[in-house]
């Protein structure tokens, strides 16, 4: 039993008044209904979450949205706990009868749960559509959630993903749904125009349904307890009241505005979590299976390893191992769900066998360790950070804390002192191999420049597509902009920068004049600018992206600028050098503030990517035969390769791959960009010269709204570099996902606008 068991009795089983929990800022706060004592209760959780609680253990439950991990922490004390990582939870609810956890996952159209102490994953309900939103009534074993955004609905099951249902089909999207467990209805903010959100019920079965005639301004947040349904209002940063029946009685419980919107409220007490009527020990009667345990036999549950029956042996409960004395553990020792590692004071580190403490010294000459040595049977070893484990050579760690952040392509969270899980940014998917993150969306492509062409080639090589020929032409640089969908190219021979639809079409020449030499080129997507440098007359420009409102902005101090990059979100500008002093240099967007990133061991750098992902700076130098990576201000910077890609002109950068054109060799080549391992030839060209990878992704911030709408009949929503298509009030997406159709006026029971489904 946990030490504290007691204590979490005593405080489920006192009168408690209800109070809020909700999300504000970075942290998680309390207040009560009176709108008074409103004080932290975990800090550090990420400014968006999705919470819920367990009220008999005290302990508030809650997912970073951005990061997508799991934590728990007890009320009393806001130690937290790591659970779980799941990069594309939508929703996040707990059942405090069975103990587990269940979310949605939006991205993968699945529901998933786990048992409360983070173990024991198991995949509910497979290929639902967008599903979000979700809550659970443990006693009648039902699971809710929204589903969709151009045809919404919400949708049902039981607690084992069985019996899969829709209650109600909606017209509007839908947002923030939230259960009444004494009266068995479910509540939803149902979403309009500007000011003209309502909140809609229905019974369990989708019957029953009743829209409040008072317009609400709900976004991001509701919960109903006994005859009141509170909201959050992120224009005013309050929370209100309504009467759930009527829609009146307005109040706001804070009167005193917060200075950030609370996020995902919801009202903690004992009614909203009511106990199923049952005392019968042995299995949970509801569902013929034990709670949180692995087996029954013969009516008796049993736990998992690291877990013991309650006195009621109808649940499973944590087993401290740090408090029995038989964990092994030389020095310290800390408890997790189900397990426990051993720790180790400053100056110490835990020999191979992870139990044992013994104090870091330093290494022998011959032995190349970071972080100190420990003395062994069998010979010194090298020490590695916490959050890092030592591989088999002996003088290698991976890890979070590690060079190689523990083989994740992007994201790395220490789960224990030796243990860690990948994760991936918004827009990405962890691959089943639990480390590698995939681009969603569409299939990226490369468009190279060919010296005579430029052309589209999938990104092993193959399909190989021109999209500009120029016979007579020397096409060396080249980009493209997200928002328009148009190539733009320059040619040296023709003194020309050009630009074309992706489609097709016809080619606009953009600037013909002040042009010698246009061997860099690159397009603002953001501030709708373009730039490009001039070898001969030894400067840097920009213009609008028609080519208008020229003008030089970096002109003192270069020799023979060639490859150029923009960085939007930083408002900086990175450009080569290839003269007698070579240099990388960056300044801001108007030429100003010039800074040095790497002047030494250049001899000829010629073409730079930069990885948005990481916000490094990648180049390659035309005459030593090497790429080299560094940070956006020139630190940490590295050799890539070596001699082993001939003549590079250009790269370009794309989830874990490098792409390098080789004029030495006419290939384009590929390598992992963060190991320099994996080199390939992936395609034969004349003379390849730029490079760029097409895909939303590889253009944070790009709104594809701007230009004709990004092809939506109504409302546009830019999200990750993708347009995501809406209709107003009394219309309908069509299938194309863009065209909005009229509502046909259809008094059917499923559109819950019609006036005669509102319930008196």
């Amino acid at each position: 039993m946990k030490g504290n068991q007691k204590r979490r009795e005593t405080a489920a089983a006192s009168p408690l008044q209800p109070f809020f929990i909700f999300g504000y800022g970075k942290a998680i706060h309390r207040m009560g209904l009176d709108g008074k004592n409103q004080r932290r209760l975990v800090a550090g959780v990420g400014r968006s979450i999705f919470l819920d609680f367990h009220f008999r253990d005290d302990t508030i439950y809650w997912a970073d949205k951005q990061t997508g991990v799991i934590y728990k922490a007890a009320v009393r004390d806001a130690q937290r706990q790591k659970l779980f990582s799941d990069k594309h939870i939508s929703g996040l609810a707990v059942d405090w009868i069975r103990n587990s956890i269940f979310w949605t996952s939006k991205a993968k159209g699945k529901i998933k749960k786990i048992d409360i102490n983070g173990k024991n994953e198991v995949t509910l309900v497979r290929h639902l559509t967008q599903p979000c939103a979700i809550t659970v009534d443990p006693i009648d074993r039902f699971l809710f959630w929204l589903a969709g955004e151009t045809a919404p609905s919400i949708q049902r099951a039981y607690v084992t993903g069985q019996k899969k249902s829709t209650l109600i089909k909606m017209t509007q999207q839908a947002k923030a749904l939230s259960i009444d467990r004494q009266e068995k209805r479910l509540y939803w903010v149902q979403l309009g125009l500007p000011g003209k959100s309502a909140v809609a019920s229905c019974d369990y079965n989708g019957n029953g349904r009743h829209i409040l005639d008072v317009p609400l301004d709900v976004r991001s947040g509701i919960s109903v307890f006994l005859q009141h349904i509170f909201y959050t209002d992120d224009t005013f940063g309050v929370i209100k009241r309504v009467n759930k029946q009527t829609g009146e009685e307005t109040l706001k419980v804070n009167i005193k505005p917060m200075a950030k919107a609370p996020v995902d409220i919801k009202v903690v007490h004992h009614l909203n979590q009511p106990m199923a009527d049952s005392s019968a020990p042995g299995c949970d009667i509801l569902s013929g299976n034990c709670v949180s345990v692995c087996s029954t036999e013969r009516g008796t549950c049993r736990c998992t390893e690291g877990f013991a029956l309650t006195k009621q042996g109808t649940h499973c409960e944590d087993v401290n191992e740090c408090a029995l004395w038989n964990h092994g553990c030389s020095l310290g020792c800390e408890n997790i769900p189900g397990s426990y590692f051993c720790t180790c004071p400053k100056g110490y580190a835990l020999l191979p066998d992870r139990k044992t403490c013994q104090v870091i010294v330093p290494c022998e000459t011959n032995i190349k360790c970071g972080h100190g040595c420990l003395q062994t049977d069998e010979g010194a070893v090298c020490v590695c950070p916490e959050g890092s484990l030592l591989q088999e050579d002996g003088h290698v760690c991976t890890g979070c804390t590690a060079p190689d952040r523990g083989g994740c392509s992007q994201l790395c969270t220490s789960v224990t002192p030796n243990g860690w899980q990948c994760g991936c940014l918004p827009g990405y998917g962890l691959h089943h191999d639990g480390k590698r993150c995939i681009a969603a969306g569409p299939p990226s492509f490369l468009v190279v420049a060919n010296l005579v062409d430029v052309r589209q080639i999938n990104p092993d090589g193959s399909g190989d597509q021109i999209l500009v020929e120029e016979t007579n032409g020397a096409i060396i640089a080249l980009d493209y902009d997200p928002v328009e969908n148009k190539v733009y190219f320059a040619s040296t021979s023709q003194k020309t920068i050009e630009r074309i639809d992706f489609d097709g079409g016809s080619r606009e020449v953009l600037v013909s004049d002040v042009l010698d030499s246009p061997e860099g080129l690159a397009i603002d997507w953001v501030h709708r600018k373009m730039y490009w440098t001039d070898k001969s007359r030894a400067t840097v420009a920009c213009s609008t992206l028609v080519g208008l409102n020229r003008q030089t902005i970096v002109s003192e101090r270069l020799e023979k600028p060639r490859g150029i990059a923009v960085h939007p979100s930083e408002k900086k500008l990175f450009w080569t050098d290839t003269g007698a002093q070579p240099v990388v240099e960056s300044a801001s967007l108007e030429g100003k503030s010039r800074v040095v990133i790497a002047s030494t061991d250049l001899v000829s750098p010629s073409g730079l990517t930069i990885d948005f992902t990481e916000d490094r700076l990648f180049w390659c130098d035309l005459r030593r035969g090497v790429v080299e990576t560094a940070a956006l201000d020139g630190s940490h910077r590295q050799v890539l390769l070596d001699n082993q890609v001939g003549r590079p002109f250009d790269l370009a950068v794309f989830e874990d791959r490098l792409w390098i054109s080789d004029q030495e060799h006419q290939q384009l080549r590929s390598v992992h960009k963060r190991t320099g391992k994996n080199l390939q030839n992936i395609h034969g060209l004349l003379q390849p010269a730029s490079i760029v990878v097409v895909h939303p992704l590889t253009r944070p911030g790009a709104d594809v709204c701007l230009h004709m709408n990004g092809g939506c009949s109504q409302i546009c929503e830019h999200k990750l570099g993708f347009a995501h298509c809406s209709c107003l009030p009394s219309y309908t997406l069509a299938t194309d996902g863009k065209s909005c159709l009229p509502d046909s006026g259809s008094t059917e029971s499923t559109h819950l606008s019609s006036p005669k489904n509102k319930v008196g």
